[in-house]
C-alpha cells in the first residue's frame, strides 16, 4: 500500500510542484521507500510507495510512458493473469503489478475495472483521450477522499494532505450520523466539510477539456442462491479461501498476519500456514491469562509459526490524541487504541500482514446480525411474535445478556432497545436501523446542544440502509448487504488501513476478496444462518465448534475506571460548550451513567469522548 495524491485545475492552469510534494510529504508513512510527481497542463499526480512487489526503482510511481500516467495505492492480486492477456500488445520492463494496472487501463479503459482482483485506489490519466479516471476497489479496502472546488479538485489518500486547501470546518450532516452510529456511514459525509470518501465501486471519467464527470459503479454484490450442499458449499469455500490466501501472501518482503483465537483468524492461519512456512503472527493480549494468549499458544504447537505476544498497555489512554490524528474519522470505541498498538508492533518486523477483517461481514457472523433475524423470522408467526414479546416484557436482562453472550452488563435501556426492536419488526429497516443506532432519534435530541439543533436539526441520514432493505427481497440479504456496503465493514476497514499505513505496513484482507463475498451472497439462507456461526469457517479451521466470544475492553474495572478518567479530562464543560454541538446536561448524565458500567452507557460515553478529543486534535471552525 501506498499514498497517492493530486490535483486537477479546472482552468488548465499549471499545477505547482511544490503543492503536490507538500501533500505528498503529508503520506511519507505510507510510503517512505520512494516518492515522486508528475505534471502536464491542468493536471498534477503524486505518490509515496511502500516497497512490496518488484523492489526495484522502475516500479516506482508516478508510473509513466511520457503520454499517460498513473498512481495508484493497493495491490492487484491477479495481475500475473492479466498480464498474460496483455502481453501481445505490450512489451513489460517489470515485474510489478504497477506496471500491468497501467498497459490494462491503457488497453481497456474503466471496462479494466471489473477484472481487477485486489484492493486499490488510483488515478490514470490518457493524453489521447483527455480524461482522468479515479476508481476506488470493490469494498473501500483503499481509502479516497476528494475536495472539489469551483476552480480545482483535489484527492488523496487520506485527510490531511486536503486540510491545507480549505478551511476546517464541522461537516454538520456528519457529526450527526457519528452520533447516531458512532462512525460515519458510507454516504460520503466526513466530519471535515467539503471532504468526501470516494464511495468503492465507483469511478469517475472526468474529460478535463469540458470538464465533464461521468460516474459510475462497476460491480454490485447480488445475492443469487444456489442450491449448495453442506459437502458442496464447504468445498467451494476452501477452494476459494485458499486461492484468495495464496494470492495475497504474493510479496518480495516478509508477510505476517494478525491472530487471535477467534473463528476468521484461525481460518487464516490455517490458510497462510500452507504458503509461508514460519510466519510471523502478532497477538494482543487485554489481561494476564488472557484467552487468545492460551489460544494461540495452542495453534503455535500445530502450526510452528513464529508468534509476537502483545500486551495491551495500561497508559493506552496518554496515547489517545496521536490515535485519533492517525485515524482522522473517529470511531467511538477506544478498541481504536488496541488495533493501533498491534499495527505499530508489526510494522518493527514486517512490511505486510494479514488479517481477518471482514469475516463477519462476509458471512453473517455478528451476534447483532443473527440475532436480529431470528427476531425477525419469530415475528413472522403469531403465537411465536407473542411469545417474543412477553419474553422481552418479563424475562431478567442479566438472563438475555446470558442467551447473547452481551460483551458487558446488559441493563434496562439495553432491553429497552431490543424491545423497541421487537416493535419495529412489521418494517425491517426501521428496525434493524433501531438495533445499530448508538443514539437513536429521542437520543440525539438530548445529546445535541439545541442552538446545534436549531441550526442543523438533529435527523441522521438513514437513507443508503433503507434503499438497501428496499431492493432486497429478503430481510436476511439487506442486513448482509448493509453492514458490507455502509456499516461495519466501511469502519473496520478504515481503521485497518490508518493503522497499519502510520507504521508503514501493508495490510491485506482476504475475506473482503470478491470471489469470497460473491460465494456468500450465493449460499442459501440454511447455510449463512446456520446453528453454528460461521460453520464454513468454523469447519476449515479446524472443525471445532467455538461459540463466539464478545468482547468489550471496558468490561472489566481497570477499563471502566480509565474510561472515567478519560471523561473528566475531556468532557469538561469548557469542551463540551467551545464544540457547540453538545448539550452539557446530556453530557453530565452520560457520565453519571457510565459509573455502572452498562455496555450501552459505556459505548455512548466512548463515543462522546473520542469526537472531543478530534474536536481538540483538529481544532474545526463552526460549520
Amino acid at each position: 500500500m501506498c499514498g497517492i495524491v493530486g490535483i486537477w485545475a479546472k482552468d488548465g492552469a499549471k499545477v505547482p510542484e511544490e503543492q503536490l510534494w507538500a501533500m505528498v510529504a503529508q503520506l511519507r508513512h505510507r510510503g517512505p521507500d520512494a516518492s515522486g510527481v508528475w505534471t502536464a497542463p491542468g493536471l498534477g499526480l503524486g505518490h509515496a510507495r511502500l516497497k512490496v512487489l518488484d523492489l526495484s526503482d522502475k516500479a516506482n510511481q508516478p508510473f509513466s510512458d511520457a503520454r499517460d500516467a498513473l498512481v495508484f495505492n493497493g495491490e492487484i492480486f491477479n495481475h500475473l493473469e492479466l498480464k498474460k492477456e496483455l502481453a501481445p500488445y505490450f512489451p513489460f520492463e517489470t515485474r510489478s503489478d504497477t506496471e500491468v494496472l497501467f498497459r490494462a487501463l491503457q488497453h481497456w479503459g474503466s471496462k479494466a475495472l471489473p477484472r481487477l482482483k485486489g484492493q486499490f485506489a488510483l488515478a490514470f490519466y490518457s493524453a489521447s483521450k483527455q480524461t482522468l479516471l479515479l476508481a476506488r476497489d470493490h469494498a473501500g479496502i483503499c481509502p479516497l477522499y476528494t475536495l472539489d472546488s469551483e476552480n480545482y479538485l483535489y484527492f488523496a489518500s487520506e485527510i490531511k494532505p486536503l486540510l491545507s486547501f480549505a478551511p476546517v470546518r464541522l461537516d454538520p450532516g456528519g457529526v450527526i450520523d457519528y452520533f447516531a452510529y458512532r462512525y460515519n456511514i458510507q454516504n460520503g459525509r466526513t466530519l471535515f466539510q467539503g471532504i468526501k470518501r470516494f464511495h468503492p465501486a465507483n469511478f469517475w471519467v472526468i474529460h478535463l477539456d469540458s470538464k465533464h464527470r461521468e460516474e459510475g459503479r462497476y460491480w454490485n454484490l447480488r445475492f443469487e442462491t444456489r442450491q449448495f450442499s453442506w459437502e458442496e458449499a464447504q468445498a467451494e469455500f476452501n477452494r476459494r479461501f485458499e486461492e484468495e490466501v495464496t494470492a495475497q501472501s504474493l510479496a518480495d518482503v516478509e508477510v505476517g498476519m494478525f491472530l487471535s483465537g477467534g473463528i476468521d483468524s484461525r481460518a487464516l492461519l490455517r490458510g497462510f500456514a500452507r504458503t509461508t512456512p514460519n510466519m510471523q503472527a502478532f497477538t494482543l493480549g487485554f489481561r494476564e491469562h488472557d484467552d487468545d494468549y492460551t489460544a494461540v499458544t495452542a495453534l503455535k504447537e500445530k502450526y510452528g509459526f513464529t508468534s509476537r505476544l502483545l500486551n495491551f498497555p495500561q497508559d493506552f489512554a496518554g496515547h489517545l490524541e496521536a490515535v485519533v490524528r492517525t485515524l482522522e474519522e473517529p470511531f467511538g470505541d477506544l478498541i481504536i487504541c488496541a488495533n493501533h498498538f498491534l499495527a505499530q508492533e508489526a510494522g518493527r518486523r514486517v512490511k505486510v500482514v494479514l488479517s481477518g477483517e471482514g469475516g463477519d461481514e462476509a458471512f453473517c457472523g455478528y451476534d447483532h446480525q443473527r440475532a436480529f433475524l431470528r427476531l425477525a423470522r419469530l415475528a413472522g408467526f403469531g403465537p411465536t411474535r407473542w411469545l417474543t414479546r412477553l419474553a422481552l416484557r418479563f424475562l431478567p436482562a442479566g438472563l438475555l445478556a446470558w442467551v447473547q453472550s452481551y460483551p458487558g452488563k446488559f441493563s434496562l435501556a439495553e432491553l429497552a432497545r431490543l424491545r423497541a426492536v421487537n416493535r419495529e419488526l412489521r418494517d425491517p429497516a426501521e428496525a434493524y436501523l433501531e438495533l445499530v443506532h448508538l443514539f437513536n432519534s429521542e437520543g440525539l435530541r438530548e445529546l445535541l446542544a439545541p442552538r446545534f439543533q436549531e441550526a442543523f436539526g438533529a435527523a441522521p441520514d438513514t437513507g443508503p440502509i433503507r434503499e438497501i432493505f428496499a431492493s432486497e427481497p429478503e430481510t436476511w440479504m439487506a442486513v448482509m448487504r448493509a453492514e458490507i456496503e455502509q456499516l461495519t465493514l466501511i469502519v473496520n476497514l478504515l481503521k485497518q488501513d490508518r493503522f497499519c499505513m502510520a507504521f508503514s505496513l501493508e495490510g491485506r484482507v482476504p475475506f473482503v476478496a470478491k470471489s469470497l463475498m460473491e460465494l456468500a451472497a450465493s449460499l442459501p439462507y440454511c447455510l449463512i444462518l446456520s446453528p453454528v456461526n460461521k460453520q464454513l469457517l468454523q469447519t476449515y479451521a479446524d472443525g471445532a465448534r467455538k461459540r463466539k466470544k464478545a468482547f468489550s475492553l471496558f468490561a472489566t474495572q481497570d477499563y471502566l475506571a480509565s474510561l472515567l478518567g478519560l471523561m473528566d479530562l475531556y468532557a469538561t464543560e469548557e469542551a463540551v460548550r467551545e464544540s457547540g454541538v453538545l448539550a452539557w446536561p446530556a453530557v453530565q448524565r452520560l457520565r453519571a451513567d457510565l459509573s455502572q458500567g452498562n455496555i450501552l452507557a459505556v459505548k455512548r460515553a466512548m463515543a462522546v469522548v473520542i469526537f472531543l478529543v478530534w474536536w481538540k486534535v483538529f481544532a474545526p471552525g463552526s460549520a
